[in-house]
């Protein structure tokens, strides 16, 4: 009996979505989409405090795979394109953006096409010295989808998200982590390895505020600056005297490491 081509591993407080498609080098059809879907709904449960989406082998995420969804009459399960995104790709997305705790990306060689979406999507990037970032959609005359407009141009700026995607470049880890796509650097094979670590960290740390901090960050893309200095004021009036704010005032007082309850 084969593997799923999604795996989902449960590290304690710490949740893995791994794509298992290494001979395709995880390349996505609509049976992989539903299921990193599924995954991402299992994730939010709240005994997890952080994710972190990887690949299997040596590939994070070649992209769509091709032989799918490359002509329109030959979708899978999807009646059209736009099925194909808003009820697959969009669903897993959305959960990854809207998760109420952190998500990792360990990525290991390519990342491309829609897999930079997946990337984007998550509030940490680890890469591996060999691994990259490519947009290539205009090298198969399609345009970047599943947010990558929208996500890449905020990380990096208009200009250089444009000559990206128009040129299909290939951005190494090193860029990424100066252009702001990647936070770190791993050595290739270690980085599954080193993303776990990192992660174990966040799940230590508080996770109603680690929510509301990564709730107001993504959201002040759509809110003027006074706007959100009101929002981050009525959350902060939330946080004071909360469970979790109680038990790290009282750590620090201690001079002990908090357990935070959550809320």
């Amino acid at each position: 009996m084969s593997e799923e081509k999604v795996l989902f591993e449960d590290h304690g407080n710490v949740a893995v979505i791994k794509i298992n498609r290494p001979d395709s080098r995880n390349a996505l059809d609509s049976e992989t989409v539903l299921l990193i879907n599924k995954c991402t709904e299992q994730a939010k449960d709240k005994k997890y405090r952080a994710v972190v989406l990887t690949g299997a082998g040596s590939a994070f995420c070649a992209g769509a795979d091709l032989r799918e969804f490359a002509d329109p009459d030959k979708l899978g399960t999807w009646e059209s394109v736009q099925d194909s995104l808003h009820n697959g790709y969009h669903v897993g997305l959305g959960n990854l953006i809207k998760m109420d705790k952190p998500v990792l990306a360990a990525v290991e060689g390519p990342c491309a096409g829609i897999g930079c979406a997946f990337l984007l999507s998550c509030d940490v990037v680890v890469m591996g010295k060999s691994s990259f970032f490519q947009v290539g959609f205009s090298k198969i005359g399609l345009i970047p989808d599943g947010g990558t407009n929208w996500l890449l141009t905020r990380a990096v700026g208009y200009q250089k998200a444009f000559r990206m995607a128009a040129e299909a470049q290939r951005v190494n880890a090193d860029e990424c982590v100066e252009i702001g796509l990647c936070s770190e650097i791993a050595e290739d094979g270690k980085v599954l390895e080193e993303t776990m670590k990192l992660a174990q960290q966040y799940a230590d740390f508080s996770p109603s505020a680690i929510a509301k901090t990564k709730h107001l960050m993504r959201d002040s893309f759509d809110r003027s600056y006074l706007k959100n200095l009101d929002v981050e004021a009525d959350t902060q009036a939330g946080c004071v005297g909360s469970n979790d704010n109680v038990e790290g005032v009282t750590a620090f007082i201690e001079k002990r490491k908090p357990n935070f309850p959550g809320e």
